[in-house]
């Protein structure tokens, strides 16, 4: 009579939730759903890079931004600004790296715009030794200078992209 006993088992105590098998299924499929509408969103809204062939009139736009404020900036501002535009426009357009060097490696480097026409390079080589040395010059604020930096670099790239061959699809 007082012989030892085995533990009982404690599950028979213990509150249990049974759910049946397609409540599981239902949080499952929202979750895939839920990632496959964010896949969609992501790859409908998604910044495509901007084309060659519209990175000119990028370019000509992001200029003509600054008429307005030439009266407020120096003309270190504009030639910065105004370089920098120059740059990325030969990076996209020409695949030329001029937007990761510096001035003094531009001109040093023996294959530097070679895609273009020498035409084009004579216009495009003054311009931007006029704008490094406007950068790094003593500065003031001059609307009429600053509006001749961007009429000519306007002309520049035009005149660039007059040389550039056209893609139409």
């Amino acid at each position: 009579m007082f012989g030892l006993h085995d533990i009982p088992s404690p599950e028979p105590f213990l509150p249990s939730l049974s759910l049946p098998w397609w409540t599981w299924l239902l949080p499952g499929a929202l979750l895939v759903g839920a990632a496959c509408a964010l896949i969609q969103f992501l790859r409908r809204h998604s910044a495509a890079p901007p084309s060659p062939d519209n990175c000119f009139r990028d370019s000509c736009e992001a200029l003509e931004k600054f008429r307005p404020i030439l009266g407020e900036l120096s003309i270190a501002e504009v030639a910065t600004k105004t370089s920098l535009i120059l740059r990325h426009y030969l990076a996209l357009a020409l695949e030329e790296p001029a937007l990761y060097e510096t001035h003094e490696e531009f001109l040093l480097r023996s294959d530097a715009l070679q895609n273009l026409p020498r035409g084009a390079r004579e216009r495009l080589t003054p311009l931007l030794s006029e704008l490094a040395s406007a950068k790094y010059g003593p500065s003031r604020i001059d609307p009429f200078a600053s509006k001749r930096i961007i009429d000519d670099s306007l002309r520049t790239l035009q005149g660039i992209e007059s040389t550039r061959e056209c893609h139409i699809a």
